[in-house]
């Protein structure tokens, strides 16, 4: 027994150098990728692999090393060689596609760097700070609201000085609303002067100014007597705004009467910032007074002191309404109709009357989601939601106001930097008109969105689905799986791109992977980013098969997707 021990006493003993040999090869090469060579850490990893050649985490720092070189083609070689084995390691996967991302981010092809850039955004990993510091940087628009947006979610401290810096130099009107948002969400109080300074500046865009007071709203965890006195009594009509927001954004209904002067301002905005926090707080407005300001000059005025007549119980209020749904301008029109549909059980009958009645599509249909979201007249609004989608053709948007969306035909410009701008949001709002119809089980709902998916061209950019879109609603989800299963490849595969993108549905992938070699080349980059929006792990080595292909943005976009599988 003695004997035994001390033979494997021995063994053990001889195993101490190699074992410290090996860990002591790990480290040299670590130290020189932590010191940025990467190249050091190359000729290192090749020398060590001699001695050690059947260590694992030698191999993968080795793989990390020439992932950090940018050495793709290594990477791919070396991968291919202990494939078994390296795919079902979480690092390994990750050194393959941060290696890939990273090349791509030096490329000087746009749609190359954009996939790379969202690949590493979406991994929310350190990794992607130093890309997304470049991108903020960079003379590309697109990349920098890519980077901007991805860095409202990260806040570390490089991203937030860059969007300061931002803040003062952007020249690029959508660009600069996203930093606005940003700095909002990560609450930078540092930069609360600078934010009501463009308030108060007259040649501030009115979509800057709005998107200021909301960071600024945001920035506020309670709001002191003194200040938001200073704020309603300032000369600046943009800070008098601000001051009305933080009334209603903290229900500070002791400060109701705060508000009243602001009834009579010189500024429009101003009074109907003032009469919309009013009704929010359900506070009392004198009735003469609101009679005088239902005759306002300026109709936004108009309309949104009949709101609060109406919500005080007087008839004039809904009677008015009425009369703005017959207006000669079909903003006013549409407005009052989403106005009407605020103001509750008060305005049914007028809204169930002007539906019926009423010449415009836009004020029916306006009228129609109101009475749906009051559950009053449910069929009667379904039949106008669906007739609406059946004849309209013209694209459509949702228009932000202070009553709520309103829907209304597209306003919208080509964004150059995001292909089809309008035409991608007209998708996405006829989606929410059909899921309407889908949870609400119209008899004909599956018939509309079976003719909707054969007759639209899906396969959205990459970069719209990081800018654009949000999870859908079961409702019309359950009708569009139903599809995957249909004759029809067309509508299997547009089906199957709605539910990724929307509803990240794995059933999606399966129908994806089938139809990706019988694609031309744009359309495997959709199928790609669809499949990372899904995120499922069981796409990893179906993705790992791309990496071998020959063009470098298809490998960029399956180690994006890689990276979102990983991650989800």
């Amino acid at each position: 027994m003695k004997m035994r021990w001390k033979v494997w006493g021995l063994a053990l003993v001889c195993m101490l150098p190699l074992q410290a040999g090996e860990e002591e090869a790990i480290r040299r090469i670590y130290a020189h990728l932590f010191v940025h060579d990467p190249r050091s850490a190359v000729k290192e990893a090749e020398k060590f692999l001699k001695t050690y050649p059947a260590s694992k985490e030698l191999r993968l720092a080795y793989l990390q090393a020439l992932a950090e070189k940018g050495d793709e083609t290594a990477v791919l070689e070396q991968w291919s060689q202990g494939k078994e084995e390296l795919q079902k390691d979480r690092h390994a996967l990750e050194i393959l596609a941060w290696g890939v991302l990273k090349k791509g981010d030096l490329s000087n092809q746009l749609n190359i760097h954009l996939s790379a850039l969202i690949g590493a955004g979406l991994t929310r990993d350190v990794r992607a700070v130093p890309m997304l510091v470049d991108a903020l940087r960079g003379t590309n628009a697109l990349l920098r609201l890519i980077a901007v947006r991805f860095s409202g979610r990260y806040g570390d401290g490089p991203l937030q000085e860059e969007l300061k810096r931002l803040l003062k130099e952007e020249k690029v009107w959508f660009v600069r609303l996203e930093v606005i948002r940003a700095i909002g969400q990560l609450r930078i109080t540092s930069l609360r002067e600078l934010l009501k300074e463009m308030i108060a500046d007259r040649q501030t865009l009115l979509e800057e100014k709005a998107e200021a007071i909301i960071a600024l709203v945001q920035m506020y965890d309670g709001v002191r007597k003194e200040d938001l006195h200073a704020l309603l009594t300032s000369n600046r009509a943009g800070l008098r705004q601000l001051g009305c927001e933080l009334v209603s954004h903290f229900d500070l209904h002791a400060h109701a009467q705060d508000l009243m002067p602001l009834l009579q301002d010189s500024s429009p905005d101003v009074r109907t910032h003032a009469l919309h926090t009013l009704g929010l707080l359900r506070a009392k407005v004198d009735n003469k007074l609101l009679g005088l300001l239902m005759k306002d000059s300026s109709p936004m005025v108009a309309i949104t002191a009949c709101y609060v007549a109406a919500l005080q119980g007087m008839e004039e209020g809904i009677q008015d309404l009425g009369k703005w749904m017959e207006d000669i301008h079909p903003r006013w029109r549409m407005l009052a109709a989403a106005t009407l549909s605020s103001c509750g059980k008060k305005g049914t009958s007028l809204a169930l009357e002007k539906m019926e009645s009423s010449d415009d599509p836009f004020v029916k249909m306006n009228l129609a989601l109101g009475l749906i979201g009051q559950r009053v007249e449910v069929p009667k609004a379904m039949g106008v939601i669906y007739e609406f989608l059946e004849k309209e053709k013209d694209l459509l948007m949702w228009d932000e106001s202070r009553q709520g969306r309103i829907l209304s035909p597209s306003q919208l410009s080509h964004i150059e930097q995001i292909p089809n701008y309008p035409k991608v949001i007209d998708q996405m709002v006829r989606l929410d008109l059909l899921n309407i119809l889908c949870i609400l089980q119209h008899p004909k709902a599956q018939e509309a969105v079976k003719g909707y998916v054969k007759n639209e061209s899906w396969g959205i950019t990459g970069a719209a689905v990081a800018v654009l879109l949000e999870e859908g609603d079961e409702g019309a989800m359950a009708v569009i799986s139903s599809l995957l299963k249909d004759e029809d490849p067309q509508i299997r595969v547009q089906a199957a791109f709605i539910l990724a993108m929307m509803g990240s549905d794995p059933d999606a992938v399966k129908v994806f992977q089938e139809a990706y070699p019988k694609m031309p080349r744009d359309i495997k980059i959709q199928i790609l980013e669809a499949i990372g929006h899904v995120g499922n792990l069981e796409s990893i080595p179906f993705l790992i098969d791309i990496l071998s292909e020959p063009f470098q943005l298809l490998r960029v976009v399956a180690a994006s997707a890689m990276i979102q599988c990983l991650y989800h």
